[in-house]
């Protein structure tokens, strides 16, 4: 006899994303989860739909980043998950949590068209594959791939075969864990001798990464470095950490100001929180050579782009800050002496250079300056956004001329050094972030890739998104290629269409800028908007610097 409170398995999972966090689930329908969906929205859950899977996973991600939290996707079974693996790859190399609800054809049906060994494919991606075991396991399995997302930073699948889509089972009751961990601080010889380096350092530099953007640790790392007057920098990723903190230098590597740059290459001491000291942090290891350098980081989890340090720490970044103020107080060590004088005259008159207005170089007809014309864009929109950047060689200007404020502002699109996973990420970070706009800014490769197509996503939706397309007519990367070999440059060019005219054939407001005085009507349309815009900005392809 049928139990009148039992329901499909389909609603059991629909029930339980919002118990789980899930404010947006991102995705594309298909046969496989089309019924989970329909269910979510009828429960009033809140469903972005894109126009390719790819794009629905890197929404996640986007999301993700930007709230610092899970992002959920869902897509249909065989070619849906062969068409999302450069994006689980994005997330693996970045260690990004993210929860795909991915079906799957019924086991034993060998002839369905789309069937195909699932876990094989993920497992290529670097994502972990949980599979849905029964109705009964279901809800236990779903919980638990949110769990190890979390916990992992990074993606995780939840295979869900369409067979059990419709059996039905009962509402489970299951706790809902803690999805926070408080970890001790670092202690013990190697913490002692930590502090002995601080202690003994002149000019030492603290330096703090993604895994240590939250409010206690930044708050911690900051009364740190006024205890052994010590400049603060960041990773690129933790970007904007120390707004407004005196003796901020910014960020570490290759995007560092030339008064950092000094003082970092002069460090003889270099205490990292939360930070992977990658290549780009440490310009290709310039920057720590030689010196002693001490890396606390949050949890063992290790990737190959890790420099070795002379010491790591794991412990909770904001407790081990603490503790470290702690045990230099109580031996009575006295400050460095590092943040003089010197240091705060050559920040603040860096700080002014950055801000003046830089003249327009000439460039071909019907184009314009890139750094410049970003710097003015860069005034009309407000200081407080999101910035999605798309990979090309316009990304390091693009990083420096649209700063963020604070680190979830920065969308990081570029772990898999794939161009076109920003349209996807941005349609995700401006569904996700509500009271401030969302900025993308793309390579018009880039764009044709993977960014037409989601633009009806972006007017379905009504996102609050601006989207800067550097339209130089070319593939970057390999224009340079050609270019430095003297060979010809015709096989890197694309010859794109008018983006702005497609973007106003889809009902969404564009401009044109080929030249300084179009910047006039592009900055009028960024503070008029109502809506998403697009800016088709036009660069001479000989004139844009890696």
């Amino acid at each position: 006899m049928r139990d009148s409170s039992s329901v499909p398995l389909h609603q059991l999972l629909a029930q339980r994303l919002p118990l789980l966090g899930v404010e947006v689930l991102y995705g594309l329908v298909g046969d496989a989860n089309l019924f989970l969906v329909d269910a979510y929205r009828k429960a009033g859950g809140r469903y972005v739909g894109c126009t390719h899977e790819a794009n629905a996973v890197l929404a996640a991600i986007g999301a993700a980043q930007a709230t610092n939290g899970v992002g959920v996707a869902t897509i249909t079974h065989g070619p849906a998950l062969t068409n999302v693996v450069t994006a689980l790859t994005e997330a693996a190399k970045g260690g990004v949590p993210v929860v795909l609800l991915c079906g799957d054809t019924a086991p034993g049906n060998n002839q369905h068209l789309q069937k195909l060994n699932q876990r094989e494919v993920v497992a290529a991606s670097g994502a972990l594959f949980i599979e849905m075991g029964d109705v009964d396991t279901a809800v236990d399995d779903m919980a638990r791939a949110f769990r190890l997302a979390r916990l992992r930073r990074m993606p995780v699948v939840l295979n869900m075969r369409i067979d059990l889509q419709w059996r039905e089972g009962q509402p489970a009751s299951v706790p809902m864990e803690s999805q926070t961990q408080k970890l001790a601080p670092a202690s013990g010889d190697l913490m002692e001798e930590a502090v002995g380096m601080l202690a003994s350092a002149r000019r030492p530099l603290i330096l703090a990464g993604r895994g240590a953007i939250d409010r206690q640790a930044r708050d911690a790392i900051i009364r740190l470095a006024q205890r052994i007057e010590a400049p603060l920098a960041t990773t690129l990723k933790a970007q904007g950490l120390f707004v407004g903190v005196p003796f901020d230098m910014g960020i570490c590597g290759g995007l560092s100001h030339p008064v950092a740059g000094d003082r970092i290459a002069a460090a003889d001491c270099i205490l990292a929180f939360g930070a992977s000291l990658s290549k780009h942090t440490t310009e290709l290891g310039a920057y720590t050579r030689g010196k002693r350098v001490i890396q606390v980081l949050p949890d063992a989890e290790e990737t190959p782009r890790l420099d070795r340090p002379t010491i790591r720490l794991i412990g909770d970044i904001a407790a081990t800050a603490d503790h470290m103020t702690a045990l230099l107080d109580e031996a009575e060590i006295p400050g460095s002496g590092a943040t003089d004088a010197d240091l705060a005259g050559g920040l603040q008159a860096e700080a002014s250079l950055r801000a003046a207005e830089p003249p327009f170089a000439p460039t071909a007809p019907g184009t314009v300056d890139f750094a410049p014309a970003l710097h003015r864009l860069n005034r009309a929109i407000p200081e407080q956004r999101v910035l999605v950047a798309d990979l090309g060689r316009f990304v390091t200007t693009a990083w420096r001329q649209l700063p963020v404020t604070r680190p979830e502002d920065l969308v990081y699109t570029s772990h898999f050094g794939g161009i076109g996973c920003g349209i996807g990420q941005a349609v995700g970070a401006a569904a996700a972030i509500h009271d401030r706009p969302t900025v993308l800014i793309a390579g018009d490769g880039g764009f044709l890739l993977s960014g037409l197509s989601e633009l009806s996503t972006v007017r379905r939706h009504r996102l609050d998104l601006i989207m800067i397309i550097c339209n130089d007519g070319s593939y970057g990367a390999e224009h340079v290629q050609f270019t430095n070999r003297q060979m010809d440059t015709g096989l890197s060019m694309i010859e794109p269409p008018d983006f702005a005219a497609v973007a106003k054939a889809m009902a969404i407001e564009a401009v044109k800028v080929e030249s300084p005085g179009d910047l006039e009507a592009a900055c009028l349309a960024l503070g008029q908007r109502q809506g998403p815009l697009l800016i088709d900005l036009h660069l001479d392809p000989t004139k844009i610097e890696m």
